[in-house]
C-alpha cells in the first residue's frame, strides 16, 4: 500500500515491527501514526515484545495490529490481515468473538478458556486461552483491546499432560502460574518469619480454607487431617533445615468444613539465603494437586474382578528445557523418574535412550524442529531405579522476536505401568482366543443390537462363512430360517432382562445340512450399569436331540407296556374277587383307583415334553367322572403350577377321592350342589416355593362314609407323611373345606 509510513516506530528488527512501520496507516480509521496517542503506540510495544500469540483489536474499526507470533499461526492469512477489521476479516469466529470485544472496549477484561481457533471457515488442531485487556486513554475510554492467547491443545489432547508454555519454572512467576492453571494446581507459599501460609483461590478451595497471603499456620493444621497432619509438619520442618531436602513432596488428606475428605499431592522448594552455618530458608514455595478422584480410581480397580481390566497409575512428571538444536538439556526438576539429576549437555540421548530408539526420535523432533510446532512421542527411558521404562514426553518451541526457535519447553510423564497394562492385556486376549478355539463350542460376542463383534475360528469351519461375512447381522445366514425370528427374539430378552438365556436352533453346515446347537449367552455391562457386549457359547446338541427323541419313544413303549400291566392286574383283581365273593362297592373302588393310577401313568410318561401342572391332574379326574359333571357345577381356578414327579401319583389319588366322594356322595350328587377347586403358589419364610390348594363343596348332604374313609385318611395322613404336606379336612352338614399345602421344591 502506499501512504504516509513512519521510518523510526515500532523499533525492533522482527517482522511485525518493519510490516507496521511500512504499512499506510491513513487507510485505517487510526489514521496515520504520528497521530496515535502515546497509550495506543506502548499498546502495540507490548503486543510486539510479547513472545505470545498477541494482537490488538484498535479503534471504532476493530483494526488488527498483531506480533510475529500471531503471524505465524495465521499462516497464510499473514500479512493481509495487518490493518484489517478483526470483526469482517475473520467472518467465521464473529459470532464468538465480537461480544468478547464489546465487553473489553466497555473496560471489562475478559477471559475465555480453551477457544479453538477457526479462521475462515478452516479449523486448525490447536486451542488458545484468550485474556482479552483493555487499553484506556487519559480521557478514561477504552480505544484498544490487548488479546494475548495462551497454547492449551497439549492440555485439552492428554489429560494427564500439562502444556507449560513458559521460559523459565523458577524464574518468572507468570509463567508458572500458567503451567499451574494448566494443571488445576493450587500454589501455596510458606513464610518461617510469621509462621504463615498464603494460599491461592485454587489452594483454598483443594483444602477447605480460606484464601489469603497470610493465614497462620495452625489454620492449615487443622484443615489437615489428624492421621496426616504430623507427616505434612515434618515435611516442612525437613524444608527449613539448611542440611535437609529442600525439594520434597507429600500425600496427605484435608477435611473440608462439611466434613468431605480430599486427598493432594503437595510438592513444595525452599529458596534459601546466605552460605554455610549462615544458611537459612526464607520462604517455601509449593503446589498442591487434588487427587481425590485418583485415589478413588485405584481404589476401584483394586476391587474389580473383569477380565480386562484398566491400569490407571499416578503420572511421574519431569519438566526439562531443550536448546534450540536439542544439543543441550536441562532438567527444571522431576519426581525421580530419570537415572540421575544433573544437567546433560550433548549426551543427554546416549544416557536415557535404548540405542535401538535413538533414530526414531531424532526423526521426530528433526520434523517438529523443521516445522516449529510441538513434539509428542512415546519412547524408552533408563530410569532411577535402575529398570527400562516408558515415558510420553511433550516440548512446545518458544520463539524469540525473530519467529527462530530460541529453545524448547517439555514435560515427561511415566507410563510404564500403562504400557506394561497393554502388553498383559494384549498376550491375555492372545491367550483367550487360543483357548477359545481350541474347545468344542462355538464362541462369539455382539453389542446390544445383535450385530456380532467376534467369532471363535470353530464357527467359520463349521460354516465355512469368512470374517467379512459373518460379522454384523451376517451370522444370520447360518440360522435356519424357521429359528431367525425366535432366535432374536430370545437375544433381545437379554438386552430386556439383563439375564442368562438358553435356546436351540438349527446352524448350516458347509455341506449345507443343518444340525440342532444349544446357545447360552449373557450379558456384559459397564460402569453406568447399560450392556456394553453380550458374550455367548453355541454347542452341538444334534446327537444329543436324536438320543432323546429314542429316549421319548422307548418311555412311551415302557408307559404302554405298564398301562398293559395294570389292565391285567385288574382282570386277575376282578377274577379273585368273583370266587372270594367280594362286594360290588369294593369291586368299583378297586377299578377306579386303579384307573386313577392309569392317568397319573400316562401324564408321567409325557413329563419331559409337557410338565404336568394341578390344572391337568383336577382336570383329568372330573374328566373321568364324565362331561355332565362339569357342566356349570365346578370351578377351577389357578395359574399354571407344574408339579414335581415325585408328588405327582400321591397327590393324584387324594384329588381321585375327593372328586369321586364329591360325585358319589357331595355336590355333585344332587342339582344344588357346587363344588370350587382354587389354588396358587406363593414363596414361604424360608424362600421356597410352595402349593396351596382348597377344595369347597357346598349344597352337599351328611354322609357317614366321608367323615372316616379311605380318601380323608390318605388327605390326613399320607399327604403329610409323604410329601410334607399341610392338610385340613373340615366337614359339615352343608360343606366340605379341604385344604392341601404342600412344597414345589
Amino acid at each position: 500500500m502506499v501512504g504516509e509510513r513512519s521510518t523510526t516506530w515500532p523499533p525492533g528488527s522482527n517482522e511485525m515491527a518493519g510490516r507496521i512501520r511500512a504499512f499506510d496507516w491513513s487507510v485505517t480509521s487510526l489514521g496515520p501514526i504520528a497521530g496515535w496517542t502515546w497509550r495506543l503506540k506502548i499498546a502495540v510495544e507490548v503486543t510486539l515484545a510479547n513472545p505470545l500469540v498477541t494482537y490488538a483489536v484498535c479503534g471504532s474499526g476493530r483494526i488488527l495490529i498483531y506480533n510475529d507470533a500471531t503471524a505465524a499461526m495465521l499462516g497464510s492469512m499473514h500479512p493481509h490481515a495487518l490493518g484489517q477489521s478483526a470483526s469482517t476479516f475473520f467472518s467465521a469466529a464473529r459470532a464468538v468473538m465480537e461480544p468478547l470485544y464489546e465487553r473489553a472496549f466497555t473496560g471489562e477484561a475478559v477471559r475465555i478458556d480453551a477457544q479453538p481457533v477457526e479462521l475462515n471457515g478452516k479449523e486448525r488442531p490447536r486451542a488458545f486461552d484468550l485474556v482479552l485487556t483493555p487499553i484506556g486513554e487519559e480521557d478514561g475510554r477504552v480505544t484498544c483491546v490487548q488479546v494475548t492467547g495462551f497454547d492449551v491443545s497439549g492440555r485439552i489432547a492428554a489429560e494427564q499432560e500439562r502444556d507449560r508454555t513458559v521460559e523459565g519454572l523458577r524464574a518468572s512467576e507468570a509463567r508458572l502460574r500458567l503451567a499451574l492453571d494448566a494443571s488445576r494446581m493450587g500454589v501455596w507459599t510458606y513464610d518461617p518469619a510469621t509462621n504463615s501460609f498464603g494460599v491461592d483461590a485454587r489452594a483454598a478451595e483443594i483444602t477447605g480454607v480460606a484464601p489469603g497471603g497470610a493465614l497462620p499456620a495452625s489454620s492449615i493444621w487443622l484443615a489437615a487431617h489428624s492421621e496426616d497432619r504430623s507427616l505434612l509438619q515434618a515435611r516442612l520442618a525437613d524444608m527449613l533445615d539448611p542440611q535437609g531436602d529442600h525439594w520434597n513432596e507429600a500425600v496427605a488428606r484435608f477435611v473440608h468444613p462439611d466434613g468431605t475428605e480430599r486427598w493432594t499431592q503437595a510438592r513444595a522448594h525452599s529458596v534459601l539465603a546466605g552460605e554455610g552455618s549462615q544458611r537459612v530458608a526464607l520462604r517455601v514455595l509449593g503446589t498442591i494437586l487434588d487427587i481425590t478422584e485418583s485415589k478413588k480410581a485405584e481404589a476401584d480397580l483394586r476391587q474389580s474382578e473383569q477380565r480386562f481390566r484398566a491400569f490407571v497409575t499416578a503420572s511421574s512428571d519431569a519438566i526439562y528445557r531443550m536448546s534450540a538444536d536439542w544439543s543441550e538439556l536441562q532438567r527444571l526438576g522431576d519426581r525421580g523418574i530419570l537415572a540421575d539429576r544433573t544437567v546433560q549437555t550433548g549426551a543427554w540421548m546416549d544416557r536415557y535412550l535404548r540405542p535401538e530408539d535413538q533414530p526414531t526420535v531424532q526423526a521426530m523432533i528433526a520434523q517438529a524442529a523443521s516445522a516449529k510446532t510441538a513434539v509428542e512421542l512415546e519412547h524408552r527411558v533408563h530410569r532411577a531405579d535402575g529398570t527400562l521404562g516408558w515415558v510420553y514426553s511433550r516440548a512446545v518451541p518458544i520463539m524469540n522476536e525473530c519467529g527462530e526457535v530460541r529453545e524448547w519447553l517439555g514435560t515427561a510423564s511415566d507410563v510404564t505401568a500403562r504400557k506394561l497394562t497393554e502388553e498383559a492385556l494384549r498376550e491375555s486376549e492372545k491367550r483367550f482366543r487360543a483357548v477359545a478355539n481350541l474347545g468344542p463350542d462355538f464362541l462369539w460376542s455382539s453389542d446390544p443390537q445383535g450385530r456380532a463383534t467376534w467369532f471363535s475360528e470353530r464357527w467359520y469351519t463349521y460354516t465355512g462363512q469368512s470374517e467379512v461375512e459373518a460379522l454384523g447381522y451376517g451370522w444370520h445366514e447360518a440360522i435356519h430360517h424357521e429359528d431367525r425370528e425366535p432366535t432374536m427374539a430370545r437375544f433381545f430378552s437379554v438386552v430386556e432382562h439383563g439375564k442368562v438365556f438358553s435356546h436351540e436352533y438349527r446352524i448350516r453346515r458347509q455341506d449345507g445340512s443343518y444340525r440342532w446347537f444349544l446357545v447360552r449367552a449373557g450379558p456384559i455391562h459397564d460402569e453406568t450399569g447399560q450392556i456394553a457386549q453380550c458374550y455367548g457359547a453355541v454347542t452341538d446338541i444334534d446327537d444329543l436331540r436324536k438320543l432323546q427323541e429314542r429316549q421319548a419313544v422307548m418311555v412311551d413303549e415302557l408307559q404302554h407296556r405298564t398301562r398293559n400291566l395294570l389292565t391285567v392286574v385288574r382282570s386277575i383283581a376282578q377274577e379273585t374277587m368273583a370266587q372270594t365273593g367280594p362286594t360290588e362297592r369294593f369291586r368299583a373302588q378297586f377299578n377306579d383307583r386303579l384307573a386313577a393310577l392309569s392317568r397319573v401313568q400316562s401324564l408321567l410318561s409325557r413329563s419331559d415334553q409337557t410338565p404336568v401342572t394341578i390344572r391337568t391332574l383336577i382336570q383329568a379326574e372330573f374328566d373321568a367322572l364324565g362331561p355332565a359333571v362339569m357342566q356349570g357345577r365346578v370351578a377351577l381356578e389357578g395359574p399354571t403350577v407344574s408339579l414335581r414327579k415325585g408328588d405327582v401319583q400321591t397327590l393324584a389319588l387324594a384329588i381321585h377321592e375327593l372328586a369321586t366322594n364329591a360325585r358319589k356322595y357331595g355336590a355333585l350328587s344332587n342339582d344344588q350342589g357346587e363344588l370350587w377347586v382354587s389354588w396358587d403358589s406363593y414363596t414361604d419364610e424360608t424362600g421356597k416355593p410352595r402349593l396351596a390348594l382348597v377344595w369347597l363343596e357346598e349344597g352337599i348332604s351328611p354322609a357317614p362314609e366321608r367323615r372316616n374313609g379311605y380318601g380323608r385318611k390318605l388327605i390326613e395322613q399320607a399327604l403329610p407323611y409323604a410329601l410334607r404336606a399341610r392338610t385340613s379336612y373340615e366337614l359339615s352338614d352343608s360343606e366340605l373345606r379341604c385344604t392341601i399345602d404342600l412344597p414345589l421344591k
